[in-house]
C-alpha cells in the first residue's frame, strides 16, 4: 500500500497554502535463476523490480501541477545500491547509479513537459506480455527505456489520441551496459555499434535519441506507433497493441530496425558514417546487429489468484551481420505465471526457450539479454507497497 505524506507550506504574510503530496512506493523481488548452462544464481528478476520511489505532486493552480520523481534501486541479494543489468546474473555489478530515475515535470491543460532521467512514453506503455525481463519475449526492448538528459513533451488526450515527442543526448547515453560510469545504463538498439573506446566502459554508441510516439486508447483497445531517430528517414519503427477481452489480454508488437549496426575494420562505420579512428577499436569486421524485423505475440489469462502468460518472439532474418544460414535467426518462447498470495505479494515463475540464439559475448545481438540458445527459468517472490 502506498503511504502518502502531505506537507503544507505557508506563504509569506498570507493565510494561503500550497499543497504538495509526496508518495512513497516500491518493490522487493528475490528468487532463483537457472540459466542455459544450468548455473544457479540468486537475486532479483531485473533491475527495476527492486526499488524505492518517491513521487511529488504540487498543485500550481489553474489545472496545472509540478511533479518530481526520485527512484532508488538496490540489489535484493546483497543490499548494495544499484542493480545488475537485465541480462547479467543478479550478482554481477551494482549498476551505474543509485537514483536510477530523477525527473521533474510541469503538467498543464495544454501540454506535459518532463526532463531528467526516466522511463519514456514507449517504455511505460503496457504492450509486452513479459515487459523486458531477461526471460521474457519483447520485440522492441532495444527501442525504449531510460535515458539521461531526456526532454519529453506529451500532448493532452484528444478522442483517445495522445502524442509524445522524446529527445535525449547520445553523449550521456553512450555506454551499452551498466558499470560505474556517469550516464551508463540504457541506450537504444541504434547505438549498439559494437565499439570500445579507450578509457570507456562497455559498448559505445554515437547517436542522439529522438522519437515521436502516438498512443490511442479506446476502451479495451490500446495502440502505439513510434518512429525512432527521424520521421521521414527514420532508422527504426515500432507498432504495438493490446486488446483486453476481460477473460484474457492479447498482445502484439513489431520492432523494425532498418539499418545494420556495425563496426568494420580499424576505422569503424556506423550506418555508413565513418567515425574517428583515434581512440576506437573494432571488435571484428561485421560484428553487431543486422537490420531486421522482430515480432512478438503474447497473451495473459487471469484465473482466480493466478495469472498465466505466454509469449512468442520471432525475427525475420539472422541477427548477426553477414550470416544468412538461419543460425542466428533467434526464436524465443516464454511461459510464466504469478500467484497472488495477497493484494501486494505474489509468487512468480518465468521459463524461456531460445532457438538459434547467440553468444552472450555479443550484447549487440541480444546475448546480453540472456538470449543464448537453450532453456532458462526464474522462480521467486515479489512484494510491492
Amino acid at each position: 500500500m502506498k503511504k502518502t505524506l502531505v506537507a503544507l507550506a505557508a506563504l509569506a504574510s498570507v493565510s494561503a497554502f500550497a499543497q504538495s503530496t509526496v508518495t512513497v512506493s516500491g518493490i522487493v523481488n528475490y528468487g532463483m535463476h537457472n540459466d542455459v548452462t544450468k548455473t544457479t544464481t540468486y537475486g532479483g528478476l531485473k533491475g527495476d523490480r527492486n526499488n524505492l520511489t518517491f513521487g511529488v505532486v504540487e498543485d500550481l493552480g489553474g489545472g496545472s501541477n509540478a511533479t518530481a520523481t526520485l527512484q532508488f534501486r538496490f540489489n535484493s541479494g546483497t543490499g548494495a545500491a544499484g542493480y545488475s543489468n537485465t541480462g547479467a546474473s543478479p550478482q554481477v555489478g551494482a549498476g551505474a547509479t543509485q537514483f536510477e530515475q530523477v525527473a521533474m515535470g510541469v503538467n498543464t491543460p495544454y501540454a506535459n513537459v518532463r526532463v531528467g532521467r526516466f522511463t519514456n512514453a514507449m517504455g511505460v506503455a503496457d504492450v509486452h506480455v513479459f515487459e523486458d525481463s531477461k526471460y521474457g519475449t519483447n520485440a522492441a526492448r532495444a527501442a525504449y527505456g531510460r535515458l539521461s538528459n531526456t526532454l519529453q513533451i506529451t500532448t493532452p488526450t484528444f478522442m483517445g489520441v495522445q502524442a509524445a515527442l522524446i529527445g535525449a543526448q547520445g553523449s550521456t547515453n553512450k555506454y551499452g551496459n551498466p558499470g560505474g560510469v556517469t550516464g551508463a545504463g540504457y541506450i537504444t538498439g541504434l547505438d549498439y555499434s559494437k565499439l570500445t573506446q579507450a578509457g570507456a566502459n562497455g559498448v559505445v554508441g554515437v547517436n542522439d535519441f529522438s522519437a515521436l510516439v502516438i498512443n490511442y486508447t479506446n476502451g479495451p483497445l490500446f495502440l502505439q506507433a513510434a518512429t525512432i531517430n527521424g520521421i521521414a528517414y527514420e532508422k527504426a519503427t515500432k507498432i504495438a497493441g493490446t486488446w483486453n477481452a476481460g477473460w484474457a489480454k492479447f498482445y502484439a508488437a513489431q520492432y523494425n530496425q532498418k539499418d545494420d549496426i556495425k563496426a568494420n575494420g580499424p576505422t569503424a562505420a556506423f550506418d555508413g558514417v565513418v567515425l574517428p579512428a583515434a581512440g576506437f577499436t573494432s571488435n571484428g569486421a561485421g560484428s553487431g546487429l543486422a537490420a531486421h524485423k522482430s515480432t512478438e505475440y503474447g497473451v495473459s489469462v487471469p484465473y482466480g489468484n493466478w495469472t498465466g502468460r505466454l509469449g512468442l518472439q520471432t525475427n525475420n532474418k539472422d541477427l548477426d551481420i553477414g550470416v544468412t544460414d538461419g543460425s542466428t535467426k533467434v526464436k524465443k518462447t516464454t511461459i510464466g505465471a504469478e500467484y497472488a498470495l495477497s493484494k501486494r505479494t505474489q509468487l512468480q515463475y518465468q521459463r524461456s526457450n531460445v532457438k538459434n540464439g547467440v553468444a552472450a559475448t555479443n550484447p549487440a545481438i541480444g546475448g546480453g539479454f540472456g538470449d543464448s540458445t537453450g532453456s532458462a527459468y526464474f522462480v521467486g517472490l515479489q512484494h510491492s507497497f
